[in-house]
């Protein structure tokens, strides 16, 4: 088993993007749920706002996860590029300078063509 590098974890890369995609749906149940409260009156403005910030902490926190893993050999390390392309084109985003410094940092040490194969 191909073990991780982050903080001592040992998860591995599909543990970690397994917890980006279910903090992902998490966040997405929650503000679907917390906007029909919202339309039907049923809570405040103020409780909405620290509901959508605690859904958003959490999702950015798995999302950071994936950012800092350290891929163990270049076969992990196209994984979690793909991984994060996919989330890039699928949510429309782009990374952070500070994200993409992150990413490129970890996946280094697997630059070159056939390292760690």
């Amino acid at each position: 088993m191909i073990e991780a590098r982050i903080s001592g974890t040992g998860l591995r890369l599909a543990d970690v993007t397994e917890r980006h995609m279910a903090a992902q749906r998490a966040a997405s149940d929650a503000l679907m749920d917390w906007d029909g409260r919202r339309a039907a009156g049923v809570v405040s403005d103020v409780a909405y706002a620290i509901a959508v910030s605690a859904v958003a902490t959490e999702e950015a926190a798995a999302r950071r996860e994936v950012m800092e893993y350290q891929p163990v050999d270049n076969k992990e390390s196209i994984g979690k590029l793909v991984y994060i392309a996919a989330f890039l084109i699928a949510t429309r985003v782009r990374l952070e300078a500070g994200e993409m410094a992150t990413v490129m940092e970890t996946a280094a040490p697997f630059d070159g063509p056939g390292e760690g194969d």
